[in-house]
């Protein structure tokens, strides 16, 4: 209070010493001008005009008639229409209206010093203005103070934080090194454990592809006789006169072999292969031709015989099935002890769908695909080998989490915080906004978004970008940019407009263009008190 006393006297006290000199100072320079364009109105020189298109007597300043190109010979009359008129509005804040307004019945200076030959009454009111003036801005003042209490706190906290994180980063780059010693180490024991694991089931896989092969080949072979049985089959049936010759006539008989649907098996219907050829000239060539018309009205079954119907030797021993769930009962079946399954008892085991591991799930290390049991070295050497991988994996995790760490905090130590990193207390926060139709967030250094208020997705507005006040204060304004695109439009951007304030808050949000929108927010970082004696050097410069 006794601060704001003193304050009140020392404003009181400036007026009048002003209201003094500019009594002593009105009559040295002509009406119109400035004090700081005084030099250039010299009573005992003629007249130059400012921008240099001529020299006039100086009787011929203010003379109501416009001599100079740049109108500064009629600072005080409105004779020059780019001309300007200086109003010293003692008590209050200068000003520098177009001299065209000049006695144009309109009062523009609080001092009336505009109207000086006009019919307007213009009153003196620049003290009350003034004094209105200084209330608001010692409201200001108070503002910013409290907010500068805070904001003074805000860079403490970042000092603590930024020292913190000085020790926490070097302890996290010693605990990495090690981290990094351990996990070479561990990645060595587990690059030998799996070269000693695949050695040992290569040998396994080996076989298992030695007797696959050897089974797909026996395979391809007995299909290629179940073929050559078949053809022979075929041939005799249309084979009708038996002399092992097959004629294009006996094909005529059978009436499948009638392609147009018309009854009759014609010539050319019947000549799918030549007009007569021999049982192996059919194997080789005219069973693949005439396969497809002879089975329309065949199954496989229809070739079944009596011979075919007794297993081969290789078909002889059953594989036995492979049980992923268990391994005890795996092992204790035998191919005697599996009963045969009935379509009924299929239907009535369905169960479930079947369990599909994921991709990475560790394979089974007791048996081989084909259900070929491993020996004890080679699970042996497959649980080494896993537990390998699972100490890499634990200490790799531990690893790249602390990367993370350090990197957020190389990240905290780049991001530009402000002048004082008074801003840092922003980090990590969020703030909100709700207005007739949408929530906006807004989270400082991170993202701000937007969503319907009655739910709906979440709309990217933007990311951190920059700052971008002007040369004066580039922390007034913040940049969020690269948000959701709009329908047929660019991407959405957002610009922060910052302004002093004791807690912090977004107090509107706006679209000024389409998918640009515009938030206010109040905060203590910007409550700078120097902007307080910033502005009150602007009451009056003539002081």
């Amino acid at each position: 209070m006794l601060l704001n006393a003193m304050y009140n006297s020392i404003v009181l006290y400036l007026l009048v010493i002003i209201a003094d000199i500019e009594s002593m100072t009105e009559v040295l320079r002509p009406r119109g001008v400035s004090l700081d364009k005084k030099i250039f109105y010299d009573a005992n020189k003629d007249f130059q005009c400012l921008d240099g298109s001529a020299s006039v007597p100086f009787m011929l300043v203010n003379d109501d008639y416009c001599d100079c190109d740049d109108g500064s010979d009629e600072p005080g009359t409105n004779a020059c229409p780019n001309g300007h008129f200086y109003c010293s509005n003692l008590g209050y804040i200068e000003r520098i209206v177009p001299s065209s307004r000049v006695n144009d019945g309109i009062c523009d200076c609080c001092d009336a010093s505009d109207e000086y030959n006009s019919s307007a009454k213009c009153p003196n009111n620049c003290l009350q203005m003034g004094e209105q003036l200084r209330q608001e801005r010692e409201q200001h003042l108070i503002l910013l103070k409290e907010g500068n209490a805070i904001r003074e706190k805000y860079v403490e906290e970042s000092k603590q934080t930024k020292e913190n994180s000085k020790h926490e980063l070097e302890e996290l780059n010693r605990q990495k090194l090690q981290l990094e010693e351990e996990k070479n180490a561990k990645e060595a024991i587990k690059r030998d454990a799996e070269d000693r694991e695949k050695a040992a089931l290569d040998v396994y896989k080996e076989a298992e592809d030695k007797i696959k092969k050897e089974k797909e080949e026996e395979d391809l072979k007995r299909q290629q006789e179940d073929e050559i049985r078949f053809a022979e089959q075929a041939f005799k049936e249309m084979d009708l006169n038996k002399d092992n010759i097959l004629s294009y006539t006996e094909v005529q008989q059978f009436i499948k072999f009638d392609k147009d649907g018309d009854g009759t098996v014609s010539d050319d219907e019947a000549k799918v292969l030549k007009e007569e050829m021999g049982l192996e000239e059919f194997i080789e060539s005219g069973w693949v031709i005439m396969k497809p018309f002879y089975m329309k009205d065949k199954t496989l079954q229809d070739f079944q015989t009596q011979e075919q119907s007794v297993p081969s030797e290789s078909e002889s021993v059953p594989i036995p099935p492979i049980d992923t769930n268990t391994e005890t009962e795996h092992e204790s079946e035998t191919p005697d002890e599996t009963e045969p399954t009935t379509e009924e008892d299929e239907d009535e085991d369905e169960g479930p769908p079947p369990f599909f591991p994921p991709k990475d799930a560790e394979p089974e290390a007791s048996t081989t695909e084909a259900g070929t049991e491993y020996d004890d070295e080679t699970k042996r050497l497959i649980e080494n080998a896993k537990q390998a991988r699972d100490e890499y994996s634990e200490v790799e995790g531990k690893f790249l989490d602390i990367q993370n760490k350090i990197r957020e905090i190389e990240v905290l130590f780049e991001t530009d915080f402000g002048p004082n990193d008074e801003f840092m207390a922003l980090k990590n926060q969020c703030f909100e906004l709700t207005d007739l139709e949408y929530t906006y967030k807004f989270c400082p250094f991170d993202s701000a978004s937007q969503r319907p208020k009655n739910g709906g997705t979440e709309t990217s507005l933007g990311r951190w970008g920059k700052w971008i006040g002007d040369d004066n204060n580039k922390y007034r304004k913040m940049l969020f940019e690269g948000g959701a695109q709009c329908w047929n439009g660019p991407v959405r951007t957002v610009t922060v407009n910052l302004s002093c304030g004791t807690s912090n808050e977004v107090i509107a949000s706006s679209e000024p263009s389409r998918c640009e929108y515009a938030f206010e927010f109040k905060t203590p970082a910007v409550c700078w008190t120097q902007q307080h004696s910033d502005d009150e050097r602007h009451v009056h410069s003539e002081l």
